[in-house]
């Protein structure tokens, strides 16, 4: 077999890799989470999840990660988040039903199929996401909301969104239900027949506010953990250790971290490091996935572009000054790499160079879902014509500063596949803030993204000459709330009745 030097690009993407469970990924490619954007209220996966699936996994991924599935119902991170009610067998039919979605598909080999657990913390709208009432507060670590920037339009959308500040979590038994959420959400979708979770630690929700200094200065030590884990780490650990505990070994364990997360949260690059080996240590985690940005101004969701190719990943340095301290796969966990890498060249030479094990791609898979097949795999297409990004959302730099976005730092079009450092935390103000709301600037790719996923989930194509205005309209108004939201009324009507 011919060393990773001596393969070409495509081989080289193409070649299996087997984590420290023993699990083989069919290929390098990972179609990583992202919001589906169908429903509303929370709940169970329908068939129209199933459905996009289904398209997906016809795609010739390595891997597919669904999209947040919320340990709590009652915390949300957006109004489409899919949830875990309880431990019912209406639950685990629904979550199996999506799983077998995948599996029953014509591609071969199955890809290894693994569900993103999450819980939205004081980022949960108590408004938006109609999943409690107005008055009932998020959780959090701290009593603060998110930080959508110095403006008037800013601090007003703040208040409607969030119209409470977080209540602190102060004691033992608070955290531990949360701990409990979670090991009870791996425990339903090792039952559903999928091959793992991914524990979400990432974009400021709960766990990443847990681990940030600037919103937990002044952590408690939970039971039951020895005392040499660092006190910002306590509840990762009790959550992958609960986990390992109800599953069985072939169960996969990952986690997504936010490089970004750390330096808005007060790391510097050598703490950050010093956290993700701590990490490592415990031998619980099988992929480690490392993304960027922040979900008040998330890297991912970019509307500015740049323009030299390698800076189409911001966290190559990251994770390379990593790889040479970590025991590669399968002694070592394998590291998931999500952020620009989106042509066939530059995948190939970020695992030439030992700057990931896995290439993640998320909102390129939205306007194509079947992109390893079609086109990085593809031999019949060159490599100057295997670039996927820089595509244009008609109408999306308008509509950006009409909703309060601000102006692009660049007078390029907007474009999906860019990603830029955050300046700003997620969380804390402050007074440097950039013009703009940063959530309305995300929230222009993020929508648009959605709104491709809302079509392929009826059966539709993607359509990229879709105007924002227009999207807005039919696919968010009409499929998102009248149909997404009355058929979560006449469920939940149905289920008392």
């Amino acid at each position: 077999m011919p060393s990773i030097n001596e393969q070409d690009d495509i081989d080289l993407i193409s070649s299996p890799l087997v984590l420290p469970n023993g699990t083989t990924v069919p290929n390098r490619l990972v179609k990583v989470a992202m919001e589906e954007g169908i429903g509303f209220g929370g709940g169970l996966p329908t068939k129209r999840h199933e459905r996009l699936y289904k398209r997906w996994a016809e795609g010739g991924w390595g891997m597919i990660v669904t999209g947040n599935v919320h340990v709590d119902p009652q915390h949300l991170a957006t109004p489409h988040c899919r949830s875990i009610l309880d431990d019912t067998s209406q639950t685990v039919s629904a979550y199996a039903s999506l799983r077998q979605s995948i599996s029953s598909s014509s591609s071969l080999p199955t890809p290894i199929c693994l569900v993103q657990l999450s819980h939205g913390g004081l980022q949960s709208s108590s408004t938006i996401n109609m999943s409690r009432a107005p008055w009932v507060q998020a959780v959090a670590p701290c009593e603060a909301r998110p930080n959508t920037g110095s403006s008037i339009w800013g601090w007003l959308l703040s208040r409607v969104i969030w119209p409470r500040k977080s209540r602190r979590l102060r004691y033992f038994d608070d955290w531990l239900e949360i701990v409990d959420m979670f090991i009870r959400g791996a425990r339903i979708m090792h039952e559903a027949g999928w091959d793992g979770v991914q524990v979400h630690t990432a974009h400021g929700y709960l766990l990443a506010e847990y681990l940030s200094p600037l919103t937990n200065p002044d952590p408690i030590p939970l039971p039951g953990v020895p005392y040499q884990i660092p006190l910002r780490l306590h509840l990762l650990w009790l959550i992958l250790t609960g986990i390992h505990a109800a599953t069985d070994h072939k169960f996969i364990k990952a986690i997504k971290i936010n490089s970004s997360d750390f330096v808005q949260g007060g790391l510097d690059e050598v703490q950050a490091a010093q956290v993700i080996k701590e990490i490592v240590s415990w031998e619980l985690v099988d992929i480690l996935e490392i993304s960027g940005g922040s979900y008040s101004n998330p890297a991912f969701a970019s509307l500015d572009a740049l323009h030299a190719p390698t800076r189409q990943s911001l966290f190559s340095h990251f994770t390379t000054s990593l790889i040479p301290h970590l025991a590669p796969p399968p002694k070592g966990p394998a590291i998931l790499l999500t952020g620009g890498l989106h042509d066939r060249t530059l995948i190939a030479s970020s695992l030439r160079d030992h700057a990931c094990h896995l290439v993640g791609i998320g909102r390129p898979a939205c306007v194509k879902p079947c992109l390893p097949h079609e086109i990085i795999l593809n031999r019949d297409i060159p490599d100057c014509d295997s670039a996927i990004g820089g595509y244009t959302i008609p109408g999306g730099e308008a509509w950006k500063r009409f909703l309060g976005g601000g102006r692009s730092s660049s007078a390029s079009p907007v474009s999906t596949y860019t990603e830029v450092e955050t300046e700003s935390s997620p969380l804390v103000a402050k007074h440097t803030q950039p013009a703009g709301v940063p959530l309305v600037g995300a929230g222009i790719s993020t929508f648009w993204h959605e709104w491709q996923l809302s079509r392929i989930s009826r059966g539709k194509e993607p359509w990229m000459d879709m105007g924002w205005g227009v999207g807005a309209v039919w696919e968010g108004v009409v499929w998102g709330v009248f149909k997404g939201f009355g058929v979560a009324l006449w469920r939940d009507w149905r289920e008392r009745v």
